[in-house]
């Protein structure tokens, strides 16, 4: 028998079929050994793999990517002249500004291990960017290191592009061309988390009474009459379903209840959820502190320091946003690069940045370390006139003997 694609056609290969089986597996249900089916639309209802996603996608997504060029003293000038400028910085295409692009592709990768787009130009130069979901990309081998991306859509085929002719961005790479689907990988300790949050959730609609059964030490006969059992179910079901959860249950001929689960206690039900939330942190790379996850051991400083060391991720995701952008949006061997903005990100309080500025220009009569333009470049502000001189050490730095102003 044929197998079709999601738009009822043959598939053309058994490669092929081999490959969109292989991606339905992963983004199309997957069952975990805990039971419950991990997709990126179960996955993302786990908070700490939405929190996850989220705090690597506004890495990359809030600095401001730039389009650059270097001017003859070797340094970075914003290149507003270029198409490219407003498509990366500003408007990607119609419906997205560079921001919401950003925070969609990397929240594919991050999520499924790719995100894609098709870049679109005109006359050599990109005026485009069109995202593309995950699943409707196939990668296919038709040769010796060979292969092309087949894209579809909800109307049906996009087309065939070689890898030069598709913006690509993954994740961890397995393969030198598919990134690894993180889901696919971490699926145990997200199935896990949602299956922990299921049984919780019924629990709580069951108003936080376990399952359980009546039982009495009687017989119950022809003497209390035919469905005897049936009229004790549903009165006991009267008073702890529905509306009426809560309310008192009276029981006759001796019937008493006996609990079939553990109580949350017992099965260390919070700790264990603690745990969940470590372990798919793992998984993304990310921090806990980052997601809002905290112990009373942490502190002011010990966060910071999270903080911080969280930056190292949110970098390397930019360094695979700054490659790929230069090598199959822009031009990779030509006079135009990007680079995120990442001051805002990375900015220390107004007096450690005070003190910094003040000790590279030189401040107490010593010797200047930056210019005073490449001082005003960190933080933003246009390079002034005569701001590009390195100073000596001041003499009024050095002393005689008697304490008066020595001379140079």
């Amino acid at each position: 028998m044929a197998v079709l694609d999601q738009y009822g056609r043959p598939l053309e290969s058994k490669q092929h079929v081999e490959q969109v089986l292989a991606r339905l597996d992963a983004l199309g249900g997957g069952a975990s050994e805990a039971g419950a089916a991990v997709t990126p639309a179960t996955a993302l209802g786990v908070t700490t793999v939405l929190a996850c996603v989220d705090a690597i996608a506004r890495g990359c997504a809030v600095p401001g990517l730039e389009v650059c060029r270097e001017d003859a003293g070797g340094r970075d000038l914003l290149a507003r002249d270029a198409p490219e400028f407003r498509v990366l910085n500003r408007r990607p295409n119609e419906w997205q500004t560079s921001l919401e692009f950003r925070r969609t592709l990397t929240a594919h990768a991050a999520l499924t291990g790719n995100g894609y787009a098709i870049p679109v130009r005109v006359g050599g130069r990109l005026k485009e960017l069109i995202p593309v979901m995950p699943d409707q990309v196939h990668i296919e081998d038709v040769g010796r290191y060979q292969r092309v991306y087949r894209v579809f859509d909800q109307w049906g085929e996009v087309g065939v592009f070689d890898p030069s002719a598709i913006f690509h961005l993954p994740n961890l790479m397995w393969d030198a061309v598919r990134g690894l689907d993180t889901l696919r990988a971490a699926r145990e300790a997200v199935g896990l988390a949602r299956a922990i949050e299921g049984a919780q959730a019924r629990h709580q609609r069951n108003a936080g009474r376990p399952n359980g059964i009546l039982f009495t030490d009687q017989t119950l006969g022809s003497a209390q009459g035919a469905g005897a059992l049936e009229r004790i179910k549903e009165g006991w079901k009267a008073v702890t379903e529905g509306g009426n959860r809560g309310k008192t249950a009276v029981l006759d001929y001796g019937f008493k209840w006996q609990s079939l689960e553990m109580s949350s206690v017992d099965a260390q039900l919070l700790e264990t959820r603690r745990f969940q939330v470590e372990e798919i942190c793992r998984a993304f790379g990310v921090y806990p502190q980052i997601v809002m996850h905290t112990d009373k051991a942490s502190t002011f400083a010990s966060a910071e320091a999270f903080f911080k060391a969280h930056m190292q991720t949110v970098l390397s995701w930019q360094e695979i946003w700054i490659q790929r952008l230069d090598e199959f949006a822009l031009d990779g061997a030509g006079p135009l690069y990007v680079r995120f903005d990442n001051r805002k990100l990375e900015a220390a309080s107004l007096r450690d940045r005070g003190e910094y500025a003040a000790r590279m220009a030189g401040s107490g009569g010593h010797a200047s370390i930056l210019t005073i333009n490449e001082i005003r470049g960190e933080f933003g502000h246009a390079p002034i006139p005569g701001g590009d001189v390195l100073y000596p050490p001041s003499a009024l730095a050095k002393t005689d003997p008697q304490g008066g102003a020595g001379e140079e």
